[in-house]
């Protein structure tokens, strides 16, 4: 019994380490993963661990980068603001909820919060 003891410790610390170096790949197939810019300006970048960063836009006026995790279901994208000028503003939500299509290189996302609100993007990378 004792000559089993040192392999099968060995064994489940390499579990353990293997399992502590993986990482989360539900985000790395996904379309969105990469940069996408507005009328020439960089604007999205989706990472492909579910976080990502925008220019903050509050009433429009650059005021600093915004940093979000993000989410697919289908054709319906999920971003939760974690950091930033408008985070935890009283005026804006901290989750946004939007359909998405993409179309070769363009990025559009309709609001499912407000209507009309849609917006096409361009891929940048």
């Amino acid at each position: 019994m004792r000559r089993f003891v040192l392999p099968i410790l060995l064994l489940i610390v390499g579990l353990f380490v293997f399992a502590a170096c993986g990482r989360d790949d539900a985000h790395a197939d996904s379309p969105l993963v990469g940069s996408w810019s507005f009328m020439g300006t960089p604007w999205y970048t989706f990472n492909d661990d579910g976080t990502g960063t925008r220019p903050t836009h509050h009433d429009f006026v650059g005021t600093g980068a915004d940093s979000f995790t993000w989410s697919t279901r289908n054709d319906q994208l999920t971003i939760t603001l974690t950091a930033g000028p408008v985070f935890n503003d009283a005026m804006y939500d901290n989750t946004e909820s939007w359909t998405f299509t993409i179309s070769g290189n363009t990025l559009t996302l309709s609001s499912n919060q407000v209507e009309g609100i849609v917006w096409a993007y361009t891929r940048s990378n």
